[in-house]
């Protein structure tokens, strides 16, 4: 039997994204730092030590589809098996510059999970590209391409490293928020669940020209097909025993790199992957329009937000008012500059660290 999907309405999101929008949803009571409310979301903005953790180590993993050096930290309270979350930079950041915005090594020590952090390759030639982005622009598939890399540096790092095989996740900003997604549908028996900051859809450009896809991006107009991206997104994951997975989402609406209408096409897309997924491929299309939770607030000296959650909290999202393209509740650092000197955090937004792993440390395969 197929499972009743539930999205917001193209029209609601284009009203919260409007300035001087009739008015937000209504508000129900939020979560304190470190709870799970309703929706697994957290609000509250972050407190902080200083200075960034250090990693615990590092490494280089290497297969026939390429090749990731990649930093990593173990929570210092000792278990039997870790859960891991696979955290993802943006374009022109490095492991050392989102970690010292995200702070996720701060996060997983609260918390008890494993962080890796990959680094791409910064130049020319098949592993690389000159700005060091995870190649959202391309079509990517169970057993090609970066996914299969990634997963492989986990498993390669869990000889070593004892991870609950069960509690596997993946988050990132921008081009790691698109590869989030396209490890999401590409791995969804692997992953428990996956979080997209500023991110995209799978396969979210009719064009593989990297170039064409950014400028597609920027726009506040339609690129991709959702319906067709999420039924690619089912086809991507061909063999994964059938599991559905979760995912959350924050955007700024005022994102001038990843335009805010990726958000609704990217709910779309992963409703209709999940969908696929859930009935064997026959896509029966039950949509219900109103989300199932919502509420909203504001950071104390900083943005509004609104926060939606739908389909039983398999599909939750945050949109933050007045946000560029950055990491939400994130540390504006020197550190934390990208190589550009542009720095994609702000601290102004709720924390997305920890609303992130509030929600993926929720579900285990």
């Amino acid at each position: 039997m197929a499972r009743t999907l539930r999205l917001i309405p193209t029209l609601l999101l284009a009203a919260t994204f409007a300035a001087g929008c009739s008015g937000p949803p209504s508000a129900r009571s939020l979560p304190a730092l470190g709870a799970a409310g309703p929706a697994g979301v957290v609000r509250a903005p972050r407190s902080l030590g200083a200075t960034a953790l250090a990693p615990t180590g590092s490494g280089t993993y290497t297969d026939k589809q390429g090749s990731f050096s990649y930093v990593y930290y173990v929570p210092s309270t000792p278990k039997a098996a870790y859960p891991v979350v696979l955290a993802l930079h943006g374009c022109l950041e490095n492991p050392t510059s989102f970690e010292s915005g995200t702070r996720f090594f701060e996060d997983g020590e609260a918390n008890g999970y494993v962080v890796v952090m990959p680094q791409h390759l910064v130049g020319t030639g098949a592993d690389v590209n000159p700005k060091g982005c995870f190649e959202y622009w391309n079509n990517h598939y169970r057993t090609v391409g970066e996914p299969e890399v990634l997963v492989g540096l986990l498993k390669d790092l869990g000889t070593r490293v004892p991870m609950d095989r069960t509690r596997m996740y993946v988050a990132g900003m921008s081009s790691g928020a698109a590869m989030s997604m396209a490890l999401a549908a590409t791995y969804p028996d692997f992953f428990a669940a996956a979080a997209v900051g500023s991110g995209t859809e799978y396969q979210p450009c009719v064009t593989d020209n990297v170039m064409q896809c950014y400028a597609a991006l920027t726009v506040q107009q339609p690129n991709q097909d959702p319906t067709a991206s999420g039924q690619a997104a089912f086809r991507a994951s061909a063999g994964s025993g059938g599991k559905t997975i979760p995912v959350i989402f924050f955007q700024g609406d005022v994102d001038t790199v990843v335009a805010p209408f990726n958000l609704p096409q990217a709910l779309t897309s992963t409703a209709v992957m999940n969908d696929g997924i859930a009935s064997y491929g026959r896509f029966p299309g039950v949509w219900n329009t109103a989300p199932t939770a919502q509420d909203s607030g504001t950071v104390p000296g900083g943005y509004s937000y609104d926060h939606y959650s739908a389909d039983n909290g398999m599909l939750d999202w945050t949109i933050v008012h007045g946000m560029n393209h950055a990491w939400s509740g994130g540390v504006v650092s020197p550190d934390s500059n990208a190589s550009d000197g542009n720095n994609y955090n702000d601290l102004k937004g709720p924390n997305e660290t920890a609303a992130f792993s509030s929600f993926l440390l929720r579900y285990h395969r």
